[in-house]
């Protein structure tokens, strides 16, 4: 369904430093990438083993059995010339690109990573012999024993040979932990023999394990080769390092036949389910409490029952734990207490034609029936004793190094009454929840951002969107009803002291300041309200005004903010046209001040010339006058003196 489908959930953070750098006289905060860590949730085990129709098992199976022969050769002699109809747990596909390219340039780009983080030379060598002994496990047939039919004998001594080679260990040391069990009872040793069935499902749980314990190892490298190099015990080294995470985790599963992954996995989305509703609906509904204010209803996608149903005391797992450490717990018995201890639930579904390992679970997205006929096998971690002791004999020192650990740490495990306790939290479901729980803690300190992954259509086409399968998603997720609640919600809300200081420059009404803030608000939105009055004559289709806040609906605060603006705006202009009026003004007094000094000036000046051009007139009529005086003076004395020589 999904070719770049990891079959398993991440966490993945990235780890920022927080450096102080001086630009000039300026010191500013840059923050630099300081490595990256990783952490793995519900690894789908099963598709080791067994995979759908038209599917794949993992990827590097098929890209080992498409590299180079000289590689093959140098790994195991048994990989010469094989393909994947070789190995049982392949068989046949068609499949044999991805994303146009084959499994061959795939290998390339893996083998040159896992190079990269450390897997290089011998560790290469013996990385690669894991995931052949894994193949090899799945080709070993079992038969009932021709000497007894309640034992079971390795039928394919050839494979079996083959797997001895690999594992360094003797034929006979194999068939013996795989297809009997050593018992003690009362102190006594008692060896049992598997069945057919029980053996292969022995040799399947042991590939399983292997390869999650070879998957856990890359995980633990890619991690110590990213990490940041002074990381503390809690992640951030007191604070050193800020992180951005980003949680991917496997969606919403409902098949025609649902197992144990698909219990985990759905449990995981209710977990996720329920903190998306608390932060943006029971915070919020609570708080419309505290304000007296009606809240609306949640009960369509709250899931406080379902996580009490599965996680309870008693609930699912609990029972479950319970069932894998009896002697011979079955899943017949293990519904049959579910459906006894939790009758009462309404999210317990319990139909009177379910099969005796049948029953349902009514999640947030929709009704799952379960088979529960493999629960007991899948949450059982555990290998039995006679199996360990034989992996730690492996030659591979991968194998063995991981193995032996796992002996270790179940040799300190208690026994008598506290061996159930270690026994039952050893399981997967306990594993899986305590991750679960553990992450839900680590997200109430962050700040979370959801963003919901919805798939187009079922053919992986580019540009295309098939809206029944969209819309189908879409209610599974739970998104269709979260919308519908979120239509009756408020999103925006003031205080009333603050709405009061913001917004009394709306209202024209004369309003006693001597009155109560809830009271002087309530004024304003009626007044601000009045014109939008519903036929219901109320406005809490708008507004609700609550103990100490003033609740809107979407776009109510946006309309009165608009209108605030509006009115500062016209305030702005009425100031500026006042300020633009007194500069004009005073440069009109500043320019007649101007005009009259200038017209002054030019009259003093044409004045002055005038009167300097009348003092020349005058001057010039005077000098005339005086010409004219002093010729008759001249001419009198010329004709005293003429008259004086005629007498003489």
């Amino acid at each position: 369904r999904n070719a770049n489908s990891s079959r398993f959930g991440k966490f993945t953070s990235l780890y920022y430093e927080k450096e102080d750098v001086a630009f000039g006289d300026e010191i500013e905060s840059v923050y630099a990438v300081a490595g990256s860590t990783f952490e793995t949730y519900l690894l789908e085990k099963a598709r080791v083993i067994s995979h759908g129709q038209n599917e794949r098992s993992y990827h590097i199976f098929y890209q080992l059995l498409c590299a180079p022969e000289e590689f093959k050769t140098s790994v195991w002699d048994g990989l010469k010339d094989t393909t994947q109809e070789s190995f049982s747990y392949l068989g046949s596909t068609d499949i044999d690109n991805i994303d146009d390219r084959c499994d061959a340039q795939c290998w390339e780009d893996v083998r040159s990573t896992l190079e990269f983080v450390g897997f290089e030379g011998e560790r290469m060598i013996s990385l690669m012999k894991v995931l052949c002994i894994v193949l090899q496990l799945g080709n070993l047939k079992f038969i009932p024993d021709p000497k007894d039919e309640e034992g079971a004998v390795i039928s394919s001594q050839d494979e079996l040979t083959k797997l001895s080679d690999l594992m360094g260990i003797e034929p006979s040391v194999i068939e013996k932990a795989i297809t009997r069990r050593v018992l003690t009872a009362r102190g006594v040793l008692i060896e049992a023999k598997l069945t057919a069935v029980e053996s292969k499902d022995s040799c399947d749980a042991l590939a399983k394990e292997i390869y999650a314990q070879v998957f856990e190892l890359i995980v633990q490298s890619i991690n110590a080769f990213t990490s940041p190099a002074e990381k503390g015990n809690d992640g951030f080294l007191n604070g050193k390092y800020s992180s951005i995470s980003m949680l991917d985790l496997f969606g919403f599963e409902s098949f025609k036949v649902n197992r144990f992954e698909q219990l985990c996995i759905n449990y995981a989305n209710e977990r996720i389910q329920h903190r998306y509703v608390v932060d943006n609906f029971i915070s919020v509904k609570e708080e419309y409490e505290r304000e007296g204010i009606d809240t609306f209803d949640v009960s369509d996608i709250e899931n406080s029952a379902v996580l009490k149903l599965l996680e309870g005391r008693m609930g699912v797992f609990s029972i479950l734990n319970d069932e894998c450490v009896r002697p011979k717990g079955n899943a017949e018995s293990f519904v049959y207490k579910l459906k006894t201890i939790h009758r009462d639930s309404y999210k317990l579904v319990v139909k009177k034609l379910d099969r005796p390992w049948e029953f349902g679970i009514k999640h947030y997205a929709t009704t799952v029936k379960y088979d529960a006929r493999n629960f007991v096998t899948r949450n059982n971690d555990q290998l039995p004793k006679d199996v360990l002791e034989c992996v730690c004999k492996c030659t591979n020192d991968i194998i063995r190094s991981r193995f032996e650990t796992i002996a270790i740490e179940r040799a300190k495990q208690p026994t008598g009454i506290r061996r159930k306790m270690g026994a039952t939290s050893a399981t997967v479901c306990t594993k899986f929840r305590t991750k679960i729980i553990a992450l839900m803690e680590f997200l109430l300190t962050s700040k979370i951002r959801y963003i919901r992954c919805i798939k187009p259509n079922e053919n992986m086409s580019p540009h295309t969107t098939d809206h029944l399968v969209t819309m189908r998603q879409l209610g599974s997720a739970g998104l269709v009803k979260a919308v519908n609640i979120a239509r009756e919600m408020f999103p925006n809300s003031l205080s009333h002291d603050k709405f009061w200081v913001r917004f009394k420059c709306l209202t024209k009404l004369n309003i006693d300041e001597n009155l109560d803030v809830k009271e002087q608000v309530s004024i304003i939105l009626n007044e601000q309200f009045k014109d939008k009055l519903p036929s219901s004559g109320c406005h809490d289709c708008f507004y609700r005004v609550g103990a100490t806040k003033v609740f809107f609906k979407p776009g109510q605060l946006e309309l009165i903010e608009s209108r605030r603006a509006t009115r500062k705006h016209k305030a702005a202009n009425i100031i500026n046209n006042q300020a633009k009026a007194y500069r004009k003004k005073k440069n009109f007094l500043t320019l007649k001040r101007g005009a009259i000094l200038v017209q002054a000036l030019a009259r003093r000046k044409k004045e002055q010339a005038e009167l300097k051009k009348k003092k020349e007139v005058v001057l010039a009529i005077q000098c005339a006058i005086r010409l004219a005086r002093a010729r008759r003076t001249l001419q009198k004395k010329k004709e005293d003196r003429a008259a004086t020589i005629i007498q003489n």
